[in-house]
């Protein structure tokens, strides 16, 4: 037996099933790691494989980055948890947001994940318009506490969490398979309609809710143009716009913040994953000044909100962000991924589609007839780690393959993915026509037996 096969044994009498480790994978293939150096991750027996996942952007600066571990372990020599009281790293980690932030007169609010940070947004976003509820957009994710649960269609969950319904919801633009039938090419932003249609029928809304790409519903861009007419709806009908950029913030879309990218200043920018450099849970609530100062003290918290060891590592983590040009890199190595992907599997009869912006890219994969392969991206993700790549499956029909690397990922491990990464795509690939062909055959064969 494996030292793998031992823990997994191990788990079986004392780890929930409800735990996420095991939604992804079959029960005897849950991936178990022991050890993580950059772009690499290693299981007990020293199996190596590579991470294109990354903690789901939790790890932007890559695993156990020697700056952010020395700080981390300078931090828990000085300071790590205090009660409700104020640290040197707290005040100094919010003043490096607030000077960095795009929205005028920033503010900024700490807890401890990116569904406390979707929470706090929904409360202030009540307090300072007066309304209750926001609008969210189809295939979004903002979290699992029942919070952040009641910001997007949250169907799969309501007989378990009770969660109210006080949301609407909106298309978010999904141009290649475009719900409304249009293409991107002629299209005039119908998919916008609906949204339209809620502010004008609608007097109960305070904010709209988005997320700059998706990101756990699969790697799908917004045209360009999206975000601006957000921003001009928003004034339009005096709301407040939330740019939930906890998994696309931080460098993933070649920007500190996404929202820049598209030449748009949101009222509320969400931040956490990468924050703190995937060692600590801490999260953010970037918000202008009359907007941050609408709750009394002590409205918005936990605990382990904003925590000094946290608030320690954060700082540095941006600053390893700054200091290794990540948000470059990002731009520049996504642009060479993205066209590699497209130049090695132009020809590929499965691979649809391959959208993305800097170092957030989705591949979509289709059946021949057009359907989406469901079943095949499945395998292609099983496959995968069976041969040492760690690969994260979204999108609405769950075929996409997002593509979330650490931002400091070399253009030869690039290399190195897509080859290892081609050769699991043609095994999947090859096995499909393959048993349509026995289909087939099998077909003949019952057809000429039916004429004997």
């Amino acid at each position: 037996m494996t030292k793998k096969e031992k823990y997994l044994k191990i788990a079986e009498n004392s780890l929930a099933r409800m735990d996420n480790s095991y939604k992804y994978f079959p029960e005897e293939d849950t991936p178990l790691f022991v050890k993580g150096k950059g772009v690499r991750l290693y299981d007990p027996d020293g199996n190596e494989y590579f991470d294109m996942v990354s903690g789901y952007s939790a790890l932007n600066q890559g695993h156990t980055h020697p700056k952010i571990v020395a700080s981390l372990l300078n931090q828990a020599n000085r300071l790590t948890h205090t009660s409700a009281t104020l640290s040197d790293a707290k005040i100094e980690l919010a003043a490096k947001l607030s000077k960095m932030s795009p929205i005028p007169d920033t503010l900024v609010h700490f807890d401890i994940g990116g569904a406390r940070a979707v929470e706090g947004a929904k409360i202030l976003v009540r307090a300072y318009t007066g309304k209750s509820k926001v609008i969210s957009f189809t295939n979004s994710f903002h979290g699992r506490s029942t919070g952040s649960l009641s910001m997007y269609n949250a169907d799969t969950f309501q007989h378990l969490f009770n969660v109210p319904r006080d949301y609407y919801q909106s298309n978010y633009p999904y141009c290649y398979r475009c719900p409304l039938g249009k293409e991107k090419s002629s299209c005039s932003f119908e998919c916008m309609d609906s949204l339209k249609d809620l502010l004008e029928n609608k007097h109960d809304i305070g904010g709209i809710i988005v997320e700059p790409a998706l990101g756990a519903r699969g790697y799908i861009l917004p045209p360009e143009g999206f975000y601006k007419k957000l921003r001009r709806l928003c004034d339009e009908h005096g709301i407040l716009l939330i740019s939930d950029e906890i998994q696309m913030g931080l460098g993933r879309l070649g920007s500190m913040f996404a929202c820049e990218l598209y030449d748009t200043v949101p009222d509320i920018i969400l931040l956490s994953k990468s924050l703190a450099g995937g060692m600590w849970p801490l999260s953010a609530i970037l918000g202008r000044k009359e907007i941050m100062e609408i709750v009394r003290p002590g409205t918005l918290g936990s605990t382990f909100a904003g925590a000094p060891l946290a608030c320690g590592v954060a700082i540095t983590s941006l600053e390893v962000i700054e200091n290794e040009n990540l948000c470059e890199r990002s731009e520049i190595l996504g642009n060479y991924f993205k066209k590699e992907l497209e130049n090695r599997f132009s020809q590929n009869s499965m691979v649809a589609n391959i959208d993305g912006m800097a170092l957030a890219i989705g591949v979509e994969f289709n059946l021949p007839n057009g359907d989406p392969a469901t079943e095949e991206t499945k395998k292609i993700q099983h496959v995968g780690l069976k041969e040492g790549l760690l690969l994260q499956r979204g999108g609405p029909f769950k075929n996409i393959i997002n593509m979330i690397p650490a931002l400091n990922i070399t253009r030869e491990e690039i290399n190195e993915f897509i080859d290892r990464f081609e050769q699991v795509v043609l095994k999947v690939e090859n096995e499909y026509f393959q048993i349509i062909e026995e289909n087939q055959m099998n077909d003949i064969k019952i057809e000429r037996a039916d004429n004997l």
